[in-house]
């Protein structure tokens, strides 16, 4: 089965090579997406025998992912490994992510790194698992890393797959929407290095975990209103309901406004109706855009 890799670069300049090199010993070929690098990246890549996609601006990872996809669809690929062009990952575990799609058991396989407890830096691990459980709320799938950019695709996968995120986010969309099309997900575990003596990561974690994190929940909000907005709308409005019930109990006993219950009693009913709102707005648009 003819095998490409797709490597999204962002000054990757001293490291892509020896990936390149490497990631061929167990490819067909090898797609770099140059990401708009300052460096010399998108020259060592071609030395190396790399095909190289450049962007002339730095868009985002998932917009290298999204150009890589859509040119293996185009080719004759008829599997596509991802690999992180940081070096953080090693291309001879190629053969186990792409063994399942080769024996037909599976149609996306995600490498993940967390069998090991010292593997991952705790702040990066707990900040992972917060995003691996908000992606397993949508896909309703329980995957053990869903960030991680080691994977591998059949080709059915490649053609279904259709994710918009131009940034980290894109991890998790293409997950998401790989379950929505009721693809064949698994997981093998893969090693990870840390230390590669060169700079790994270009974002702040806390920025790029929040970054992330908001855009999942935005997701979530609009793939599920009903469950996550209108439930919770519907709650709050029996709360504002309750504190009204008791502000009337009030004046009908003093003749008196407690005008604090009542102030709440308004605060918390209007939230409630909002959510309600919300709900049944998202709930519209996403059956008229995701289920034409």
């Amino acid at each position: 089965m003819t095998t490409v890799a797709c490597i999204p670069a962002f000054n990757e300049e001293g490291v892509i090579g020896d990936l390149i090199k490497n990631t061929l010993s167990y490819v067909d070929s090898v797609v770099v997406c140059d990401d708009g690098s300052s460096d010399n990246t998108s020259v060592e890549a071609k030395e190396f025998g790399a095909l190289v996609i450049k962007h002339n601006e730095n868009k985002g990872k998932g917009a290298a992912l999204r150009t890589l996809f859509e040119h293996v669809r185009r080719s004759n690929a008829e599997i596509v490994v991802t690999i992180d062009g940081d070096g953080q990952f090693l291309p001879n575990e190629i053969k186990k992510l792409i063994k399942p799609i080769q024996d037909n058991l599976a149609d996306v396989v995600v490498g993940y790194r967390f069998d090991d407890g010292d593997e991952m830096p705790s702040y990066r691990k707990f900040g992972n698992k917060i995003l691996d459980h908000a992606t397993n709320i949508v896909t309703n799938l329980p995957i053990r890393d869903t960030q991680s950019g080691f994977r591998a695709y059949s080709k059915k996968a490649i053609e279904q797959i259709e994710f918009s995120n131009d940034g980290f986010t894109a991890d998790s969309e293409i997950l998401i929407n790989a379950a929505e099309h009721g693809l064949r997900i698994s997981e093998e575990k893969i090693t990870v290095i840390y230390d590669t003596g060169h700079k790994t990561s270009t974002k702040n974690p806390v920025s790029h975990a929040g970054g992330v994190l908001g855009s999942l929940i935005e997701i979530i909000l609009v793939k599920h209103p009903l469950k996550y907005l209108g439930i919770p709308g519907i709650l709050v409005v029996l709360l504002g309901l309750g504190f009204l019930s008791n502000t009337i109990s009030i004046y009908n006993e003093t003749l008196e406004l407690p005008i604090s219950f009542a102030l709440v009693s308004i605060a918390i009913l209007t939230l409630g109706i909002l959510l309600l709102l919300s709900s049944g707005i998202l709930f519209a648009i996403n059956r008229s855009v995701f289920h034409k």
